[in-house]
């Protein structure tokens, strides 16, 4: 009888809401423990087939060790036990920090830029720092938002999270995340950062179309993302 792999204890203490780290030292202090009951039993000279089977026996039944971890609530994740709040608010707060950290830090870099490089002439920025920081709108516009689905994915799948609030997270997150705008121009006399939404009024019909596409899309990638995951069965959910 080889070692015992605990798979099925596994998965009833993560679906019962067991944060993955117990879970993970439970099973592994089990398994030493099942080691050295075998050892135990094998220095007195038992085949290690009765010694694996006495070992097993001796640990207790899956509802045995599961009821040692059940019985402690504080063992719960905090996903398990606020998933209102990791996939409901959590995608707002996320997605407003990203924002209000890329604003800050390319502020911070286009002031020190001044101060290295000014501009007395007013000619206009190299087109590829232009194209430096349009990238890093970008990141903080388009990347973060599939990279917030993408975290609340992993979290929920490896939590066993019920799938409904999964889905409400990305759905945030998409939806949210696609209708925000940021952009910068500099002509150079002056440089000019533009953040917008089009959530809020007056509703600009530009980013509300653009918001639409891009939700959508985003929505599209992670449903796709998952679905992939699920057909090769390399989802734990």
């Amino acid at each position: 009888m080889p070692q015992p792999r605990f798979d099925e204890l596994r998965e009833r203490l993560l679906r019962a809401g067991i944060a993955p780290r117990h879970v993970r030292r439970y099973v592994g202090e089990l398994r030493d423990h099942f080691d050295d009951l075998v050892r135990e039993d094998l220095s007195k000279a038992m085949s290690r087939d009765a010694a694996e089977t006495a070992a097993r026996t001796r640990l207790g039944s899956e509802g045995d060790l599961a009821g040692v971890m059940l019985a402690r609530p504080a063992l719960r994740s905090l996903t398990a036990r606020y998933p209102w709040a990791v996939f409901g608010v959590g995608p707002v707060v996320l997605l407003i920090a990203g924002l209000v950290a890329a604003v800050a830090i390319e502020m911070q870099a286009l002031h020190l830029a001044t101060l290295l490089l000014p501009n007395p002439a007013h000619r206009l920025p190299p087109e590829g720092a232009m194209q430096i920081v349009a990238a890093w709108n970008g990141i903080a516009t388009l990347v973060a938002p599939l990279g917030i689905a993408g975290l609340l994915c992993f979290m929920g799948a490896r939590q066993r999270m019920p799938a409904r609030w999964i889905f409400a997270g990305v759905v945030i997150a998409c939806v949210l995340g696609g209708f925000q705008r940021l952009s910068f121009a500099d002509n150079g006399y002056h440089g000019e950062m533009m953040l917008g939404s089009g959530l809020l009024p007056p509703f600009p019909r530009d980013l509300l179309a653009a918001g639409i596409w891009r939700a959508l899309i985003d929505l599209a990638l992670v449903g796709g993302a998952w679905w992939i995951l699920l057909r090769r069965g390399s989802s734990p959910a």
